[in-house]
C-alpha cells in the first residue's frame, strides 16, 4: 500500500510552518510571496494527498491560491472544526506551537474533501499570480530608482510607487476573492 502524505500549513505572523504526516517532517519559511513559492515548490515535489489550512480569511487565501495554481489538493478548514478536533484528541488547549502538526493530523485522520475550483478560476489565479510578480518587480525597481532619483524625476517616481502599491493591493483582493468564492472575479 502506498502511504499518503498529509500536510498542515499554519501561517502566523512572519512565518509559515509546514508539517507532513505521517513522516513528521516540519519546516518553516518566511511569510510573503517568496516563502509561499518556496513551500509550494517543495510540496509539489512531495505530491501530498491533501494540504490543510485553517480558514481565517487572511494570508492563507494567498497560499491556497498558489497551491491551486500548482495543482495541489487543499482544504480550507474553519477554525472551529480545528478546535473541536484538538479537543477530541486531547489537545483542548491549543497553542500556536506546531499548529501545522495538528492541521496535518486533522488531514490524515478526517480526510476532508479538497476545495473544488473550476478550471477558469485556476486560470484566473495563474494570471493574477503572474501579474503580481510583475508588479512586485516594478515596485522593487522604482524603490531602487527612488534612492538615486534627481529632483526632476523624484515626484514622478514617488507617484508611480503609490500607483503600483495600489495595483498590488487590488491584485491581492482579486486573488483572495477568487479563491474564497471559487469563481472568476471581473
Amino acid at each position: 500500500m502506498i502511504e499518503g502524505k498529509f500536510v498542515g500549513v499554519d501561517i502566523s505572523g512572519n512565518s509559515i510552518e509546514v508539517a507532513v504526516r505521517p513522516s513528521g517532517e516540519l519546516w518553516t519559511a518566511e511569510a510573503g510571496e517568496d516563502g509561499v513559492a518556496q513551500i509550494a515548490d517543495r510540496l509539489l515535489g512531495l505530491r501530498p494527498e491533501l494540504v490543510v489550512l485553517e480558514a481565517y480569511g487572511r494570508f492563507e487565501l494567498s497560499v491556497a491560491a498558489t497551491l491551486a495554481t500548482m495543482g495541489l489538493p487543499f482544504a480550507l478548514i474553519p477554525p472551529r472544526n480545528i478546535r473541536d478536533f484538538a479537543r477530541a484528541i486531547g489537545r483542548a488547549i491549543r497553542s500556536n506551537e506546531h499548529q501545522a502538526g495538528l492541521l496535518a493530523q486533522f488531514a490524515e485522520l478526517v480526510h476532508p474533501d479538497p476545495y473544488p475550483l473550476p478550471a477558469d478560476v485556476v486560470r484566473q489565479l495563474h494570471d493574477l499570480r503572474a501579474r503580481r510578480r510583475e508588479l512586485a518587480e516594478m515596485l522593487t525597481s522604482e524603490r531602487i530608482r527612488l534612492k538615486s532619483a534627481s529632483p526632476a524625476v523624484l515626484r514622478e517616481v514617488q507617484t508611480h510607487i503609490q500607483f503600483v502599491e495600489r495595483a498590488l493591493k487590488v491584485n491581492s483582493e482579486h486573488f483572495n476573492r477568487a479563491i474564497r468564492f471559487g469563481r472568476v472575479i471581473a
